[in-house]
């Protein structure tokens, strides 16, 4: 079940992000999905059970899980916009930050997490 092992990564990246706000509940955790990743083919039933059993005995237990389709051809790391390359420089229109083309983009990106203090 490789979509336990992704989660598993997204429960320690949440977790880490939130290191310095202790006080935080998390609600929602948006995660960006790459077009033609897996995790697009399962319905989100799925992602939500995967993501409980990766986040039992963790702060994020009871936390929704939201996908968000990378649709685009181009995706910014820094900013996290995503859309058609048109600069031939490579450089994000939004923030000036280096493209990843689909290929090289990864498979999940911790996109927001949602949180009440």
């Amino acid at each position: 079940m490789h979509e336990l092992h992704v989660m598993r990564q997204v429960v320690k990246a949440v977790e880490a992000a939130l290191e310095k706000r202790p006080q935080a509940k998390p609600v929602t955790v948006r995660l960006k999905v790459r077009s033609g990743s897996h995790l697009r083919e399962h319905d989100p039933v799925t992602i939500q059970t995967a993501f409980e059993l990766a986040a039992r005995g963790t702060r994020l237990e009871g936390v929704t899980i939201e996908l968000l389709p990378f649709a685009g051809e181009a995706w910014c790391s820094g900013c996290r916009w995503d859309g058609i390359l048109q600069a031939p420089n490579g450089l994000c229109p939004n923030c000036g930050g280096v493209m990843l083309r689909d290929k090289e983009a990864p498979e999940v990106v911790v996109h927001e997490i949602v949180v009440e203090e």
